[in-house]
């Protein structure tokens, strides 16, 4: 049973207990250290120039939410004094800054949020936004000598209103209590046997849930000491993220596929001199489908630095379950599950089959539920699926959602009879998960089920394909039958050898799937929507398709390719 009555009595135990507080990388040479006497001192300050700023207990507070050490105080502030948080995406350099400010300002009136926490060097993104609410810098709420009194939340108040990323449709905000965010982060610490001794290192953004809710929040309550790196760092300097491994021995990690598919890619280059990865212990994979090769080529290309093989740790959760759901046994290989395609898409079975025969798919295990957790597989037709089945993934426990926000319609769809419906499709084997993909993105073609996954797997294999920015998805014909397209970004220019790729994606999917293509088309590098945590936009891409507004460099059509030589 969990002792505590909110959120802030369990950071401030769990920052207590700490035996090194945080650490903030801000550039690639400098680190901030916070010890825990001076982080707590750190978060009265916060929690008191957030209270002088009007905030009581239940008002929320917008966060845009770049990885700083103000704006990390700024979070733990606004749980100090019983505020909600509202972490916001940070604008993205590709992005219109239009477009950010009409996202941020849909955000802001639906949540009602009262304040709006900005790192200074960002206050110029947000001056049209100070008619919504009040606006102030991070490093300027801080108020000295005085001390916030202890917030009287209560279990079932909310605790942050988590808006989901938006992969398949409008972000919609995810209402956690008290309740939910600490049955979460006491189940993740109990299942992966998180103590004092473990260092935590993330780059992962803090508008995500993976990254506030499973690498700052749970982390912090943990008792551990945490490493955070601004995810731009990352981006720039990849390598910096296994120099911190290295640098202050930590034990756990965590990202999605495409960052260990990179890192995999960079170690195989060159050798490092100087790096040890033996201290991790657990090096989380979750957010986004986890790719079997990309998994082996890491333990292969990292085994060389210490790490073994049972690091790799892929884990299955979600937004609406505050973030985590399944995790396999710490210290076990990450398990495949070799399966026939054609059955997952004609039947509906995963029926198991022997890793080299045609047609066999790899499916990782993602573990088993988490305690006070249930995972089950519900049919189409709303009965619950055997061993080896597919269906929707549902879920039920403490740590599921109260709703979404303000949203009364969207919640009575996705909680029905307790059960959180994800939306995600896949099985269960031996009490563990497999997961296949998105019901939404499924693709129909002639009465069998095809996973979008499926397509941008095998096209990725085909050179002058950009690894893991390959969106597939269905468009209706004019017989109205559904037609699957890809569309892929590539470096190449317009000419003979893009053409020459689009036709051997073609003929690959036709082989490998037995489906035709109704269109291949490939884009320019960098042009494809993705949401701000880096997941595919299946949705918008099929509707700048159908508007004609993607930059073709070639396609398998008949279209002229007009605009996007201009753009490179």
């Amino acid at each position: 049973m969990i002792k505590h009555q909110n959120v802030w009595q369990a950071l401030k135990e769990g920052i207590s207990n700490s035996q090194e507080g945080i650490r903030v990388f801000v550039g690639e040479d400098q680190v901030v250290h916070l010890p825990p006497h001076a982080l707590l001192k750190e978060i009265d300050e916060y929690g008191a120039g957030i209270e002088e700023r009007g905030i009581e207990p239940g008002d929320r507070v917008a966060v845009l939410a770049q990885t700083t050490p103000s704006v990390l105080l700024s979070f733990l502030g606004c749980w100090r004094v019983g505020g909600v948080p509202v972490p916001l995406p940070l604008p993205l350099r590709a992005v219109d800054p239009r477009f950010f400010i009409q996202q941020t300002v849909k955000k802001l009136s639906a949540s009602g949020a009262r304040l709006l926490v900005v790192p200074r060097e960002l206050l110029s993104f947000t001056r049209n936004l100070e008619a919504k609410c009040f606006v102030v810098a991070a490093e300027d709420l801080p108020k000295r000598a005085q001390t916030p009194k202890e917030p009287a939340c209560c279990p079932e108040d909310v605790a942050l209103l988590q808006y989901t990323s938006g992969s398949t449709s409008e972000p919609r905000g995810v209402t956690l209590t008290h309740r939910s965010m600490l049955a979460n982060a006491f189940s993740i610490i109990e299942t992966i046997k998180v103590t004092p001794e473990d260092r935590v290192v993330s780059w992962l953004p803090l508008y995500h849930d993976m990254g506030l809710i499973g690498f700052f929040f749970t982390a912090l309550v943990a008792k551990t000491s945490s490493i955070y790196l601004p995810p731009q760092l990352f981006v720039s300097r990849p390598l910096l993220w296994l120099e911190a491994i290295s640098r202050y021995r930590c034990t756990i990690t965590g990202g999605p596929n495409f960052a260990y598919a990179l890192i995999a890619r960079l170690l195989e280059k060159e050798y490092i001199q100087g790096l040890d990865l033996s201290s991790l212990r657990l090096s989380l994979n979750g957010a986004e489908p986890i790719d079997m090769e990309v998994v082996d080529r890491l333990v292969k290309a990292a085994s060389r630095y210490g790490m073994s093989a049972e690091v790799p740790y892929p884990v299955y959760g979600l937004a609406e379950a505050t973030l985590a759901v399944t995790f396999p046994p710490p210290g076990r290989k990450f398990k495949v599950d070799w399966v026939s395609q054609y059955h997952l898409h004609s039947t509906g079975e995963a029926l198991p089959v022997d890793p080299h025969c045609p047609g066999s798919r790899p499916l990782i295990s993602l573990g088993s539920a988490l305690p006070g957790l249930e995972v089950r597989i519900k049919r189409a037709d709303g009965s619950w699926a055997q061993e080896r089945e597919l269906g929707e993934i549902c879920v039920r426990g403490a740590s599921v959602m109260r709703g979404y926000w303000k949203d009364p319609v969207q919640t009575n769809e996705t909680l029905r009879d307790g059960w959180l419906h994800t939306g995600d499709q896949g099985y269960l084997s031996e009490g563990e998960l497999y997961i296949t993909g998105r019901i939404k993105d499924m693709i129909i073609v002639g009465g069998k089920n095809i996973f979008p996954e499926d397509i941008e797997r095998c096209a990725e294999k085909i050179p002058g394909v950009r690894k893991g920015n390959a969106i597939a998805f269905g468009v209706t014909n004019r017989r109205g039958k559904e037609r699957p397209v890809l569309v892929s970004e590539t470096h190449l220019q317009p000419g003979d050898q893009a053409q020459e790729v689009v036709k051997e994606v073609c003929r690959a999917i036709v082989q490998e799937m037995g489906i035709p293509l109704h269109e291949v088309m490939l884009v320019k590098a960098g042009s494809l929507p993705k949401t701000s945590s880096g997941k595919k936009q299946r949705y918008a891409c099929r509707e700048l398709y159908r508007r004609g507004e993607l930059q073709v460099i070639a396609t398998s059509a008949s279209r002229e390719v007009k605009s996007a030589s201009a753009n490179t």
